[in-house]
């Protein structure tokens, strides 16, 4: 990993770059203008869909279900061939979002937070 810049202040921390995460980067960084970083021990986002890669690995929940509802074309474009996804499929997807929105410069992968403090000031 290459080392990138984290500001001293943010105004909004997020730990993990699955579905919820990417979404909470894009919220409250692209929405609310907050300055947000995201941390995620993997080198890329997708959460549990990086680290399981294991052959037949999909979704048991139907494919509508797996897709962001904040932009129109993301919706329009989230069409899946089957009604369970595999696990490429959704991690190219997760993939296309966070570089879609711009979002990877807001995450540092390869970054294990470990503890965190929050001081009221």
């Amino acid at each position: 990993m290459t080392a990138q810049a984290t500001p001293h202040t943010v105004d909004a921390v997020v730990i993990g770059a699955g579905f919820g995460g990417i979404y909470a980067v894009h919220k409250l960084h692209n929405e609310l203008g907050l300055t947000t970083v995201g941390f995620d021990k993997a080198e890329g986002p997708g959460g549990t869909w990086y680290w399981n890669r294991y052959p037949g690995a999909l979704s048991d929940t139907e494919s509508h279900v797996y897709r962001f509802s904040f932009d129109e074309d993301l919706l329009q474009d989230g069409t899946w061939k089957h009604t369970y996804i595999t696990q490429p499929e959704i991690l190219e997807y997760l993939e296309d979002v966070v570089d879609r929105f711009d979002l990877r410069r807001h995450f540092r992968f390869g970054t294990e937070v470990k503890s965190a403090i929050y001081l009221d000031d």
